[in-house]
């Protein structure tokens, strides 16, 4: 077989270079515009339904039916399968009103406290954008074969991850590894790196925009005692991901039983979470954030519990994971646009918070963080089967300090459940 030239190689670079720019760029814009947005929508949401707020949820999910889902599924559902069945088979070709009108449709429903994360849904958005930009730029210009559709693609969910968690190689590890659950091919790889690197810069530098996840984690690493409990705590954390791996399947299974189509589907579900909220779990809603910021801090007085789990921490965290669990499902497996990541990186750190208050490990030591970046690790990498890029992404959020917690997790929940990954559940109906 015949070796390239240097003048090919640099023909390749370049054109990846170009990608990555247009990728990179687009998707630190989008997700700086979404964030923004839905942040405001989900504070002000309640504020429409004033006399009954627990409704909310239910308007959110009518909408949604009503105006996308019914007309358009590929706006609904956690964005990461389509766009790995897009990139595998269809060669990063995505149907652009998909992509476009996925962006109302996430924001409807997470924004009026369906339960989700942003990362699925925005990778799904920025890769059809990107692919569609690329195509449309590349075809005129003649610079390259349809495989920088699919390069583009791949590029597009490199930048919204490395603009979210402000990760430019964890991102471009995320979008390489997730579409293969034992190789990554450095085609896939180095171009997703570039514009992950590139969102990252134009997220700090141009918008002046901060990660989505951060950890204000002390400097002092785990050491001792605390090394020998992060296999048990990988394994627990893990366990955990499993356990939403079921529920979720099981709850998307029943909804597709059910002969109603959209948008009964999605009232059904927004009935789910407004029976949620109406039981005083209105944290557990939305992205959350408010109550990942309690956890990662360790201080969760900030929070409105209901009264009978005030002075019962681990009853209290227990509960937090489950709810989650919960929430998503009804949320996504109604047939809603959610993402996976977000709820994942909540059980992680909820997990490894209920871990450190089992073994006695005071909250917000540092002890208590190693616990934590173990579980988050471990849960990402487990559930989504993306050891490296859980291992980058959780150092990129605690610090490198915490490396080893987030190796030990990540490793080896993803060697004991590589079997299993959260996104099976799309094979049901394709």
């Amino acid at each position: 077989m015949k070796s390239k030239s240097m003048k090919e190689y640099a023909a390749i670079l370049a054109r990846w270079l170009l990608i990555a720019a247009v990728a990179g760029v687009s998707s630190a814009a989008i997700v700086a515009a979404f964030n923004g947005l839905l942040t405001r929508m989900i504070e002000r949401s309640p504020g429409l339904i004033p006399r009954v707020p627990q409704l909310v949820p239910v308007l959110g999910a009518l909408l949604a039916g009503t105006l996308f889902l019914r007309w358009l599924p590929g706006t609904g559902g956690e964005g990461i399968p389509a766009y790995i069945l897009g990139v595998n088979r269809e060669k990063g070709k995505f149907r652009i009103l998909d992509s476009v009108l996925k962006f109302p449709a996430t924001f409807v429903t997470l924004g009026f406290h369906g339960s989700g994360g942003i990362v699925g849904p925005l990778a799904r958005i920025n890769a059809g954008i990107s692919s569609f930009l690329v195509e449309r730029l590349f075809r005129p210009l003649r610079l390259g074969d349809q495989d920088y559709v699919r390069i583009a693609a791949i590029c597009g969910v490199g930048g919204a991850v490395g603009a979210i968690f402000h990760a430019p190689l964890g991102g471009g590890i995320f979008a390489a590894e997730i579409l293969h659950k034992d190789t990554m091919r450095y085609t896939d790889l180095f171009p997703s790196i570039l514009s992950a690197a590139a969102a990252y810069f134009t997220s700090l530098h141009l918008l002046r925009q901060g990660p989505v996840f951060s950890v204000a984690a002390p400097s002092v690493s785990a050491a001792g005692t605390t090394l020998l409990w992060l296999p048990v705590v990988a394994v627990a954390a893990g366990a955990f991901g499993m356990i939403f791996i079921i529920v979720f399947e099981r709850v998307y299974r029943l909804f597709r039983r059910l002969p109603l189509g959209q948008p009964a589907g999605a009232l059904i579900g927004g009935l789910l979470i407004c029976t949620v909220w109406s039981l005083g779990a209105r944290w557990i809603l939305g992205t959350s954030m408010p109550l990942y910021r309690a956890i990662a801090s360790g201080d969760l007085s900030t929070m409105r519990f209901p009264a009978q789990l005030h002075g019962h921490l681990t009853i209290l965290l227990a509960v937090i994971v489950a709810a989650k669990i919960l929430a998503t499902s009804f949320t996504v497996g109604s047939g809603m646009s959610g993402g996976f990541t977000g709820p994942l990186v909540i059980i992680g750190m909820g997990g490894g918070a209920l871990m450190s208050s089992i073994v006695g490990i005071a909250p917000g030591s540092p002890a208590y963080f190693a616990f934590m970046a173990c579980a988050l690790a471990a849960v990402l990498g487990g559930a989504m089967n993306i050891p490296v890029a859980a291992i980058i992404i959780t150092a990129r959020m605690f610090g490198p300090q915490y490396i080893i917690p987030a190796i030990i997790g990540g490793l080896l929940s993803f060697l004991l459940f590589r079997a299993r990954t959260v996104y099976e559940y799309y094979s049901v109906s394709n």
